[in-house]
């Protein structure tokens, strides 16, 4: 297990690279991302990693999931913090398992509900739900992402609940952006912290025309110009919507 996890560890560090890459070249696409994105949530099957925020709970309860050695749980934890603070959240968008099963939820065609004038609501619940995670881990030795059930649902634990407790979040990831993401992953608010200061970002050149349509079609309303990024997932869906290609990413 030991192996396998690092492996997973290691394609997460590669793959950051890489991707940071293609969108700093213009060569990526979102059929390229949708690679990323069916490779990690394999993964999340056959390997069971890399999921940081799993990792994370481990580490608070002074143990590290899957047999991952302590040394090498922190190295993840830190490099991926560092990585987003370089070029954006690569890892919560496309290799991630959590977040990959979600966005390939998302990209069924339907009614979508965009939570846009409740993102300050939501990050102040997500950091409510961070200090309780860390409360609960280090003075009552409970895992609450253990009960919110990603573990159980890449292990196929169908008969626990908090395998169902998963499914809801899954399948309301059809209609809302991510739900898991942005309200219960304690270690994607450690990464929004640090995201809204990436050297590298999606921003908007001299090009722009104030069409307001990579507005209309960011699912966490952060294609406004003064946005800070903070909950940007590097999803593309601005970049492919601008008719004038007004969207880089670079140094902003």
């Amino acid at each position: 297990m030991q192996t396998t996890n690092i492996i997973g560890l290691v394609f997460a560090i590669i793959s950051t690279i890489i991707l940071a890459y293609l969108f700093k070249s213009g060569k990526f696409t979102r059929r390229t991302g949708y690679v990323f994105i069916m490779i990690s949530i394999l993964l999340g099957f056959i390997l069971f990693a890399p999921m940081l925020p799993l990792q994370l709970q481990g580490f608070l309860l002074g143990d590290s999931p899957d047999d991952v050695p302590l040394p090498i749980a922190i190295f993840g934890l830190l490099i991926f913090i560092i990585l987003s603070l370089v070029v954006g959240r690569f890892l919560c968008g496309y290799l991630c398992p959590i977040g990959a099963i979600q966005e390939l939820a998302y990209s069924i065609p339907t009614k979508k509900f965009k939570l846009d004038q409740h993102r300050k609501t939501l990050m102040g619940f997500r950091f409510l739900l961070l200090t309780v995670i860390i409360l609960a881990a280090l003075v009552f030795e409970m895992s609450i992402l253990g009960f919110l059930g990603p573990g159980n649902f890449y292990t196929l634990a169908f008969a626990t609940i908090s395998f169902w407790i998963f499914i809801v979040f899954l399948v309301t990831s059809i209609f809302i952006y991510r739900p898991f993401c942005r309200l219960a992953c304690p270690y994607g608010a450690l990464l929004s912290l640090v995201s809204g200061k990436s050297k590298f970002k999606l921003s908007r050149n001299d090009k722009c025309i104030s069409c307001k349509k990579c507005e209309k079609v960011c699912p966490t309303g952060e294609a406004f110009a003064d946005a800070s990024k903070t909950e940007c997932y590097l999803c593309f869906r601005c970049v492919e919507s601008c008719p004038v290609d007004a969207i880089d990413y670079g140094k902003k």
